[in-house]
């Protein structure tokens, strides 16, 4: 699994929110396993706030998710393995193996893997070459595309659009 989508938005026209590895299992330690923060810290050998910090970007980036329909991608991170991982892309088994170049899943056999610790160290070069974007917001109407700079603090449905007074709505640039 290396992400989700919302129902009824294609892949192409989503926005799209970046779930970081240890995001993921900051959110998998906490809320599926059950574990306490300061067990979960232990087990990522992290500090407690550290892990505090990480679960709360995480729970705010599958809100915004939900809220925007956004997909929502699990990839990279400040991430090390002290095995090698993989991820067979037909039956979506995970598995480790001591062998760094395994070629075949251990549960069906396919050829068809992912080296999970190559695509992190791929990722990790990728983002060093790309410049982050700023992000700029307007408040934009629904009904007719008439827009405004978005104002800090000010929730864009408290304006209306002048045109046909339809109240706008938050638009991410």
């Amino acid at each position: 699994m290396k992400g989700f989508q919302p129902i009824g938005v294609p892949f192409s026209q989503a926005a799209v929110v970046t779930l970081l590895y240890e995001e993921y299992e900051a959110l998998r330690l906490a809320d599926y396993s059950g574990l306490k923060q300061e067990e979960a810290a232990a087990l990522m050998n992290i500090s407690r706030p550290t892990f505090t910090r990480i679960y709360s970007s995480c729970l705010k980036k599958l809100a915004m998710a939900f809220t925007e329909g956004r997909s929502i991608v699990i990839e990279g991170g400040d991430v090390e393995f002290d095995k090698q991982w993989y991820r067979c892309h037909k039956c979506t088994t995970v598995f480790h193996h001591p062998d760094a170049e395994h070629k075949e899943c251990i549960n069906c056999h396919s050829e068809d893997i992912e080296h999970i610790n190559q695509s992190i160290r791929d990722w990790k070069e990728e983002q060093g070459s790309v410049k982050p974007v700023d992000v700029v917001e307007y408040c934009t109407c629904p009904a007719c595309d008439y827009e405004i700079l978005h104002q800090p603090g000010v929730p864009c449905f408290s304006h209306t659009c002048p045109q046909c007074k339809t109240p706008l709505i938050r638009k991410r640039v």
